[in-house]
C-alpha cells in the first residue's frame, strides 16, 4: 500500500513532534543525573519509553513502505523513497530536519550514558574503598619502603 503525502506528512510531523519532547526528555534527565535526582529518573524514563515505542511504530511503517519500493532502510533509502514520488519530494526538508533533531537526540543519549557509566564508577570506587578492596588505589610506600597498592590502608573502618 502506498501512503497518500497527507499520510506522509502527518506522519513526519507526528515524529518530529515526538522527537522534539524525546530532545526535553533526554535534556530533563541529564538534568537530574547532575543533580543526582534519582527521584526525578521514572518518570522521565518512562516518558522516554513511550516516546521510542511511537518513533518506532512509524519506522515500521517506513520499512515496510520501502520494502515494497525494494529500498534499503536507512535514512538515504528514505530519502529515495520522497524523491521517486512527485508528491512527497517536497518533504525532503521535513524529513532532513527530522534526522538531523534525532542524530542530535542519539547525541545527548550517549551523553546521557556517560554520565551514567561515570556516576557507576565513582560508586562502585567509593563501595570498593569502604570495604577496603581499593585494588585499584595508587601506589604508595609500605613499611618496607616499597611501592605498592596496599589496599588495608585505605579501609575506612573495621568492625
Amino acid at each position: 500500500m502506498t501512503p497518500s503525502p497527507e499520510q506522509v506528512s502527518q506522519m513526519l510531523a507526528q515524529d518530529t513532534q515526538s522527537i522534539e519532547q524525546l530532545q526535553q526528555s533526554l535534556e530533563q534527565e541529564r538534568s537530574a543525573l547532575e543533580k543526582r535526582d534519582a527521584a526525578a529518573l521514572p518518570p522521565i524514563i518512562e516518558a522516554k519509553n513511550q516516546l521510542m515505542a511511537a518513533l518506532g511504530e512509524h519506522a515500521l511503517q517506513r520499512q515496510a513502505w520501502l520494502d515494497s519500493a525494494g529500498l534499503s532502510h536507512d535514512h538515504e533509502g528514505w530519502q529515495q523513497w520522497l524523491q521517486q514520488r512527485p508528491e512527497t519530494a517536497a518533504q525532503l526538508d521535513q524529513w532532513q530536519h527530522l534526522a538531523d533533531r534525532f542524530a542530535y537526540c542519539r547525541e545527548l543519549n550517549e551523553i546521557n550514558g556517560k554520565i551514567i557509566h561515570r556516576a557507576q564508577q565513582t560508586l562502585g570506587q567509593m563501595l570498593n574503598l569502604m570495604r577496603g578492596q581499593n585494588n585499584e588505589g595508587p601506589s604508595l610506600y609500605n613499611a618496607q619502603g616499597r611501592s605498592g597498592s596496599n589496599p588495608g590502608s585505605q579501609t575506612l573502618g573495621k568492625a
